[in-house]
């Protein structure tokens, strides 16, 4: 009986979606392969899942009655900082009903730090800027989630986002959380307007000097973002951005992507403001990929990549507590270009030790793609890159569908009926 009303009432929230509006047609269609193991795409659970029960109930109020929101953060490498995946697992979430884009979430402007930027929003500057990385050695700069920040010491310095809302969903936002240093030495960040005058649009701001931002709100929601760095004091000689999240007052999903290219675990134990900007976005539910680049050298330790990752895991637990967490087992890949990589099945079955430690969920990316080798036959579709260690962007779309199959699995299969 449980399970008729529970399918009874899935099947209901999916045709409510659809019949208020623009929905998927079938949420679950994806792409047919012989080589990938469908019947594995599901998300694990080990130990107590009641703070995936609360992200499932925060869904359930905004499809139900419209209120709320899902804070999603992502953390990973270069598979993450070109956002195919996890943009592909963000367009899904947010267009599976009507009612569910809650806003663009957390932007690093890559173009600026000379790196490469996702398709879904372009960024033009003026000055001259540094940048700094996590994975650089030997650097000393502060950063924070984005792993990244960029510097500039010159007055006319300015940056300029526009969302491109050509085969993504429209994004505007009426909130913008500028993430950098609050200090005696940092110029001043304003808003203008493309001619280059203060925008009058201003509410508020507020600036936050213990989670390292400032807010900006606004009273009318735009699509494109110009900040300009404003030197108000003489005792102000530079301006440090550390990242921009884009925030609305809707209700709905916020997914929020963060990656920096050859990131490995301990890349993000060197940022000192992490916890910090971690508190700000205060996610719900914070989604862990790493593990290519820690796995990808001939010699490889599991045992120190299983301490640096403890270590992580504990700090994000410590900064949001009430936060689920999952961690995504890395895909299948080669070894420059023509090696197998058996390091990936150590890295996955530490990736798994960690979730049963820690009680958290883990999503085998590696198993469901076919296992060892199966990289060859992504190859051979057309699915991955030349390097075959990334995927083309046919192939990171594909990973989000599965993605968001097997977390739509495991909502389906939380339904309770009773609860409403």
């Amino acid at each position: 009986m449980f399970d008729f009303y529970r399918k009874t009432l899935f099947t209901l929230l999916f045709f409510l979606s659809a019949f208020i509006g623009k929905s998927q047609e079938d949420p679950y269609k994806i792409d047919k392969y012989d080589f990938i193991n469908y019947d594995k795409n599901i998300i694990e659970f080990f130990g107590d899942s009641t703070d995936y029960r609360h992200v499932f109930d925060l869904l359930n109020n905004i499809i139900l009655k419209g209120t709320g929101n899902i804070n999603i953060v992502h953390i990973g490498d270069s598979h993450i900082q070109a956002d195919y995946f996890s943009g592909r697992m963000r367009q899904r979430l947010q267009t599976f009903f009507q009612g569910g884009l809650g806003g663009r979430g957390f932007i690093f402007p890559y173009t600026v730090a000379k790196t490469n930027n996702p398709a879904n929003f372009s960024v033009k500057y003026t000055g001259e800027w540094q940048s700094c990385r996590n994975v650089d050695n030997g650097n000393d700069c502060d950063l924070g989630l984005s792993g990244i920040s960029v510097t500039t010491f010159d007055t006319l310095s300015s940056i300029t986002i526009v969302l491109n809302h050509d085969d993504y969903p429209k994004y505007d936002f009426n909130k913008v959380k500028i993430f950098h240093p609050i200090d005696s030495t940092s110029f001043s960040v304003e808003i203008f307007t493309s001619n280059g005058k203060s925008i009058e649009k201003t509410k508020n701001i507020i600036y936050n000097d213990t989670l390292g931002y400032t807010m900006f709100v606004l009273s009318d929601y735009i699509d494109t973002l110009n900040l300009k760095f404003v030197k108000t004091k003489a005792c102000q000689n530079k301006f440090v951005l550390h990242g921009i999240s884009l925030e609305t007052n809707d209700p709905g999903i916020i997914y929020h992507s963060i990656g920096v290219n050859g990131a490995k675990v301990k890349s993000y134990l060197k940022c000192n403001l992490f916890s910090q900007h971690l508190k700000a976005l205060s996610p719900d539910w914070v989604i862990v990929s790493l593990g290519t680049n820690d796995a990808y050298p001939k010699y490889f330790d599991s045992n120190v990549f299983e301490r640096e990752y403890d270590t992580l895991i504990t700090k994000i637990k410590k900064a949001v507590p009430h936060a689920a967490i999952l961690l995504t087992v890395q895909g299948d890949s080669y070894r420059y270009k023509k090696y197998i990589n058996h390091n990936t099945l150590k890295a996955r079955q530490v990736i798994y030790d960690l979730a049963q430690i820690h009680n958290l969920a883990v999503w085998d990316f590696f198993t469901v793609m076919g296992g060892l080798n199966s990289i060859a036959l992504w190859n051979e579709q057309q699915l991955t890159a030349h390097d075959k260690l990334h995927l083309s962007k046919k192939g990171y779309l594909l990973q989000g569908n599965l993605f968001f199959n097997a977390f739509l699995k495991k909502y389906d299969q939380s339904i309770d009926y009773l609860n409403f």
